[in-house]
């Protein structure tokens, strides 16, 4: 006799391997086996259903089947699972995936909603826009062409530009500008702007597109005071710095505190870059921050030996 699905707890390990497997054959034959009506009733720990596996895995030919094969309303396609993540949630996550682009568009069309929220409510085009590369792009572009929201923020205060500026494909950003002019504007919570972005990860080619289209980021000062000049010189970004540079950011800017460029080099331990700021005469080697701090104090303090040699060499009292 047919043992019913409520019945027999290896349903749901069955059912999800055999989708982890990505072979259809097997899936239906677990299927007719339990006699399957309604594959959202099978959970993973994490509460991924069968559409959400199939989804993350790419494959398009199980999610046809998933969604073509059994009498579901559409609403089963905004199943989420424990992070309130859904099968388009999981497609955009992994775009990546050859068949990303078309697995989102199918689940559009099938009902799927465009800026669900999952934890840290994270829509699906921020996802997205974790990623590069031209199957990204596409699957992207395929969002926005939905009417997905790109002005929504997650709970850092993260818009999706913002997340793309991080990622650095330009082919995305420019996508998001052409959809969102607007967006070049953001900001996070602390006031970071998309070049103060860019530049903290080291992305040149995204920095001069950025700074294309508002020259007005080259300045552009965060909650901290910080500007872009000063996070690429935080996370020793020498090269960014030279770009913003020589895009025409002004070098005298200090953060609240009064730090200069010279100041954060320093106490991130960048040999180069204080080379390269005292080499140039950009800012005097004496400066003062808050307290009287200059830099040597702070080489001293963190005892970076090296660059104590390079600021006592060019004058540092």
């Amino acid at each position: 006799m047919l043992q019913t699905p409520t019945e027999d707890p290896k349903v749901s390990h069955d059912l999800l391997r055999a989708c982890h497997s990505g072979e259809l054959r097997k899936v239906r034959t677990v299927v007719e086996k339990y006699g399957i009506r309604d594959w959202s009733d099978f959970r993973a720990e994490s509460g991924d259903t069968a559409l959400h596996v199939a989804a993350r895995e790419g494959n398009m030919n199980l999610v046809r089947y998933l969604c073509e094969q059994f009498d579901m309303p559409s609403f089963k396609f905004n199943v989420a699972n424990k992070d309130m993540k859904r099968p388009l949630h999981e497609a955009a996550q992994f775009a990546l995936k050859k068949f990303a682009p078309e697995i989102v568009q199918y689940l559009l069309d099938n009902g799927a909603l465009v800026d669900a929220l999952k934890r840290g409510d994270w829509t699906p085009l921020m996802l997205a826009c974790t990623k590069s590369g031209p199957t990204a792009h596409q699957t992207i572009s395929v969002l926005l062409a939905a009417n997905a929201n790109a002005h929504l923020r997650n709970k850092d205060g993260w818009t999706p530009f913002l997340i793309a500026c991080r990622t650095g494909d330009e082919n995305v950003i420019n996508t998001l500008l052409k959809y969102f002019p607007q967006c070049i504007d953001d900001r996070s919570y602390n006031g970071r702007s998309a070049l103060h972005i860019a530049a903290f990860h080291g992305h040149e080619r995204v920095i001069n597109l950025l700074v294309a289209s508002n020259a007005d980021l080259l300045n552009a000062q965060d909650s901290s005071g910080s500007s872009p000049l000063h996070a690429a010189m935080k996370h020793e970004n020498l090269n960014a710095a030279k770009c913003i540079i020589h895009l025409g950011a002004d070098v005298n800017l200090v953060d609240k505190i009064g730090q200069t460029i010279l100041h954060v080099a320093t106490l991130t331990g960048n040999i180069n870059a204080v080379d390269y700021i005292l080499e140039h005469n950009l800012i005097d080697v004496n400066c003062e921050a808050a307290f009287g701090i200059t830099p040597l104090k702070i080489a001293q303090r963190n005892n970076h030996v090296d660059i104590i040699k390079i600021l006592t060499r060019n004058g540092a009292k």
